[in-house]
C-alpha cells in the first residue's frame, strides 16, 4: 500500500498559506498575531504521520472558525469563473479543431490551475496570453492512452473537482469527454463548505456545470478529499464508478492512497514535496494512472 506523509516542508507551506488567508481576511495587525500564536499552538501539538492535506486542514479550519465569515473568497471565485467563461469561449474553436480535442482539453483543464485567473487589472487577453503558455507545455507524465481506453468502454465518470476558475475548463473538458463518449453519465464533486478558493455548489450552478453532469458535495471543509470524511454519496460514486478523475494537488494528497480501479490524478505539482512524489519537476503537469504511482 502506498503512503503519503507530511514533513516539515508540509509544515512551513501550511504556515505560508495562513499568512496569505489572515492577510486576506483580517486587518488588525494585533488579531493577526493572536492568531497565528494560535495556529503555533495547534501544529506544535500535531503528530508525525499526518497527511499533508491533514496539516493544512485543520489551520484552514481554525482559521475560518476564527474569522466567522462564510465565504471570503466569494468575490474572488466570482471573478474567476467570469473570466474563465471568457477564456473558455476563445479556446473554443482551437481545442475543437485540434487533432485530438480530448488531450487538448485535459491540458487546458490542468493550465487553468497554473494562473491566478482573478488577478484585479488583467485584460482577458493578457490572462489568455499567460493561460496559452501554460497550455502549449506538454505534460510532464502522463497516461492519457490509457485514460482513453477507459473512456471509450465507461458507462459512468466520478470527476473531482478542486479550484473556482478552473472548474469552468473541468467543465469544458467534460464537455469534450461526452463528445467522445456520447453515453457517458458524469458526476462532479466539489467542497461540501467554503474553504479558500475551492469550487462548491454554489460555483457550480453559476457556471452552469449542471447543465452537463450531476453535481454533488463532497461533505468536506478542507482543501482536498480524503474518504473517511467524504459523505456517503461521494464514497459511493468513488467506488462504484467505471472511472474517477482526481482534479488537484489537494485531492491527489486525499486521495494518494486509495486502491481504485481507473482512477486518474490530473494536477500541477505546486509544491517541491508533491514534485518528488510524482517523480516531475516543480510546477510540473501531469495526467497519470493511479497504478502507475
Amino acid at each position: 500500500m502506498r503512503y503519503l506523509r507530511a514533513d516539515e516542508r508540509c509544515l512551513i507551506c501550511s504556515l505560508r498559506q495562513a499568512e496569505n488567508l489572515l492577510k486576506k481576511t483580517i486587518t488588525s495587525p494585533e488579531k493577526r498575531w493572536v492568531i497565528f500564536r494560535e495556529v503555533f499552538r495547534i501544529m506544535s501539538e500535531m503528530k508525525w504521520g499526518m497527511k499533508p492535506l491533514e496539516v493544512n486542514g485543520e489551520v484552514h479550519r481554525f482559521i475560518m472558525e476564527y474569522i466567522k465569515e462564510e465565504d471570503p473568497f466569494k468575490e474572488e471565485k466570482r471573478r474567476s469563473n467570469d473570466m474563465a467563461m471568457k477564456l473558455v469561449e476563445m479556446f473554443r474553436p482551437e481545442i475543437l479543431n485540434s487533432p485530438d480535442p480530448v488531450y487538448s482539453a485535459a491540458k487546458l483543464a490542468v493550465s487553468g490551475n497554473l494562473i491566478d485567473l482573478g488577478i484585479p487589472g488583467w485584460s482577458v487577453d493578457e490572462i489568455f496570453e499567460k493561460l496559452h503558455e501554460a497550455y502549449e507545455r506538454p505534460f510532464d507524465r502522463e497516461d492519457f492512452e490509457e485514460f482513453r481506453n477507459v473512456l471509450m468502454n465507461a458507462s459512468t465518470l466520478f470527476y473531482v473537482a478542486d479550484n473556482a476558475g478552473e472548474i469552468v475548463f473541468d467543465k469544458f473538458f467534460i464537455e469534450v469527454l461526452k463528445m467522445e463518449n456520447p453515453s457517458l453519465e458524469v458526476v462532479v464533486a466539489v467542497r461540501g463548505k467554503p474553504i479558500i478558493n475551492d469550487a462548491t455548489i454554489e460555483d457550480a450552478k453559476y457556471i452552469g456545470l449542471e447543465e452537463i453532469a450531476t453535481v454533488i458535495s463532497s461533505g468536506v471543509d478542507e482543501p482536498g478529499v480524503m474518504l473517511d470524511k467524504a459523505s456517503e454519496e461521494f464514497r459511493k460514486a468513488f467506488f462504484e464508478f467505471d472511472v474517477v478523475i482526481s482534479k488537484g494537488q489537494g485531492n491527489f494528497e486525499g486521495l494518494y492512497e486509495e486502491e481504485k480501479k481507473n482512477l486518474f490524478f490530473l494536477l500541477t505539482a505546486k509544491c517541491d514535496f508533491v514534485a518528488e512524489v510524482l517523480n516531475v519537476p516543480l510546477g510540473g503537469k501531469v495526467f497519470i494512472s493511479s497504478s502507475s504511482l
